[in-house]
């Protein structure tokens, strides 16, 4: 499939893009499938360094498992949230190159700009999480325990699914500002809209921030917070992001590759 000088004249079809993106999702699977197989063994010290925060924070309270099955399917989904993270720069690729093609040319070449910082602010946001948030937010519970006298008995899967929900929600919020990068430069949004929207994003970001944490206060303002200042980080991206392109930027170099695989 040939490419086009210019995003308005790319064409295709519902069928097209619906193919175009079960091609993506797929290549994705496969990506995670293999991380997951090599993450496995790994698996288990993995699955220590996501209990070590509670542990620091739930004194003399240890994990149980509850069903004879439990140790090997935390196992499997240890071992898939590895192979998400190590295979992330290849999720963002498959990403690029299912909105590349809508692009300018010299857009299309920033492909591995994207793929790294796209990885940084997703990694970032996971680590952001696990170091700063998910302490506060297990020593919280510790303290709401202590105050009713009850001596805690947690499930080990109820933690896990607790630490990895939210550092994936985390990572995923932190992609905020190269998404309003893009949504910029198609014309979508721009700083104005987003500085008029900005008390109607407040109340969004406290409804993100609810479905993508537990039900309790604390965590959703810990998220709620780096949300607003990310959004208002990303007023300064659309801004930059919704500069006029020059005619010369627009039109590919002959040496620009010309090919969809």
């Amino acid at each position: 499939m040939n490419r086009t000088d210019h995003p308005s004249d790319f064409k295709m079809g519902l069928l097209d893009h619906l193919k175009e993106l079960r091609k993506r999702l797929f290549f994705c699977a496969i990506a995670i499938s293999l991380g997951g197989i090599l993450s496995y063994c790994y698996s288990s010290q993995v699955f220590s360094a996501l209990c070590d925060p509670y542990a620091k924070a739930f004194h003399n309270s240890p994990l149980i498992g509850t069903g004879p099955a439990e140790a090997w399917v935390l196992k499997i989904k240890v071992a898939l949230f590895c192979g998400a993270m190590i295979s992330s720069p290849v999720l963002f690729y498959q990403i690029w190159r299912f909105v590349a093609p809508g692009l300018y040319a010299r857009e299309r070449r920033l492909v591995v700009p994207f793929v790294l910082l796209s990885t940084a602010l997703f990694s970032g946001g996971a680590m952001f999480c696990y170091h700063e948030i998910l302490p506060l937010t297990l020593a919280f519970f510790y303290g709401e325990f202590q105050s009713i006298n009850i001596t805690p008995t947690v499930r080990v899967g109820d933690h896990l699914s607790l630490m990895i929900t939210t550092m994936l929600g985390f990572g995923a919020v932190f992609e905020l500002p190269l998404l309003t990068y893009f949504l910029a430069r198609a014309g979508i949004l721009d700083h104005r809209s987003m500085l008029n929207w900005f008390r109607h994003a407040v109340v969004a970001i406290f409804i993100i921030a609810a479905a993508l944490t537990p039900p309790d206060v604390l965590t959703q303002l810990l998220m709620a917070g780096p949300l607003i200042v990310l959004y208002g980080i990303s007023i300064g991206v659309a801004y930059i992001a919704s500069q006029p392109v020059s005619e010369s930027e627009q039109t590919p170099s002959a040496n620009a590759v010309t090919t969809i695989s």
